[in-house]
């Protein structure tokens, strides 16, 4: 685990890998640097140009072409299933919070005798014990569609 860290470091560190260079100051007053500029409008981010020695083979300096954009697009990917994750964990929280609605309604049609619904006009209908089993039924399905 500590190896990526430490070889992304030295990966980043080299001349080899000359491209764009954003240096700022973050709200606590550590300077940062990063490929990408900041997201925060408000932050001051200074280019940096970052010289390099062509490379002396040309096969060597496709391959670390190669190897930047691979770096660069799994960072897109990395960024890209942390929102999915963000997504699929809110829907969750949603599901589950149904199902427990769900649920405590079944409970409540079931331990309560007489149940009714309140007319437009104000007017209480209450529902026949047959009603009421069909109200238990569309509840419970509600739980097997929530709760999977």
């Amino acid at each position: 685990m500590i190896r990526f860290p430490l070889l992304l470091l030295l990966l980043l560190s080299s001349s080899v890998f000359a491209t764009q260079v954003y240096k700022w100051v973050d709200e606590n007053g550590q300077t940062q640097f990063s490929q990408f500029p900041p997201t925060n409008v408000e932050t001051n981010a200074n280019k940096v140009d970052v010289k390099a020695q062509p490379a002396s083979n040309p096969e060597a300096a496709n391959r670390l072409k190669d190897m930047r954009q691979k770096l660069l697009e799994s960072s897109v990917e990395r960024n890209t299933e942390s929102e999915k994750d963000k997504e699929d964990a809110e829907q969750a929280k949603r599901m589950a919070e149904n199902c427990e609605r769900a649920k405590q309604h079944v409970r409540d049609l079931e331990n309560n005798g007489r149940i009714y619904k309140t007319l437009e006009n104000g007017e209480r209908h209450w529902y026949s014990e047959q009603e009421r089993m069909e109200q238990i039924q569309k509840a419970k399905e509600q739980v097997s569609r929530f709760c999977q």
